[in-house]
């Protein structure tokens, strides 16, 4: 009993000592910068540019983008993400536009515009 309480003494000491020599930041460890990689580094930039869409009419108004259809309501807007080059098309009848017609192009141009539909 006595020489396992020795071993077990001379076992925590040894901990004891390792954890008092180990370092305190994470830079401190050989391979610390790995871990503090920025989260964003290896992406690319985001490309895509963003649309308002407003319907300042008063009945709800389908938008096509890419094959999908969003309903935007009366006195409400969508905002929209689109690469350059992708048209807005109108997917419902309304004043001043009929369905099938271009909304709006993405382009550098048009970023961060407000488009106004009814």
């Amino acid at each position: 009993m006595l020489r396992m309480t020795r071993t077990f003494a001379g076992s925590l000491a040894l901990l004891v000592a390792a954890a008092v020599a180990a370092p305190t930041s994470a830079h401190a460890w050989p391979l610390g910068k790995i871990f503090h990689l920025h989260a964003n580094a290896g992406k690319a930039a985001d490309a895509r540019i963003d649309l308002h869409l407003f319907n300042r009419g008063t009945i709800a108004q389908d938008v096509e983008v890419n094959g999908k259809v969003y309903t935007v309501l009366p006195h409400e807007g969508l905002a929209i993400k689109a690469p350059d080059g992708t048209s807005v098309y109108a997917a419902s009848m309304g004043l001043g536009h009929r369905k099938g017609d271009v909304l709006v192009k993405a382009s550098p141009s048009s970023k961060g515009r407000i488009v106004y539909f009814n």
